[in-house]
């Protein structure tokens, strides 16, 4: 009984690590990451995010972001950017504006 419970328990480990690993593959997924890691997890689901025609060479693609909240201030960071590094997306910048 006690291998089948560690079993389960790594089993779903794994697909968490894996399922995390995945949010850096697409830019609107590693903003919602950003979103849930900023402890909104609710918002994380449903804030609406569009891509602008926005690209700066230094900060990366702009996407508009409706739903982010800084829990500090409780104003809306409405502007995100989203740069490719290699095969990955990081936020490079967040804020209320371009």
């Amino acid at each position: 009984m006690k291998i089948a419970r560690r079993l389960i328990v790594w089993g779903i480990a794994a697909l968490i690590v894996c399922l995390w690993c995945l949010t850096f593959t697409s830019a609107e997924w590693t903003i919602r990451r950003t979103i849930l890691e900023s402890l909104q997890p609710i918002n994380s689901l449903k804030a609406n995010i569009v891509k602008t025609e926005v690209v700066d060479a230094k900060y990366g693609n702009l996407y508009a972001v409706e739903g982010y909240m800084n829990r500090a201030t409780g104003d809306e960071l409405g502007v995100v950017y989203v740069k490719k590094r290699g095969a990955i997306w990081v936020v490079s910048s967040k804020g209320t504006g371009p």
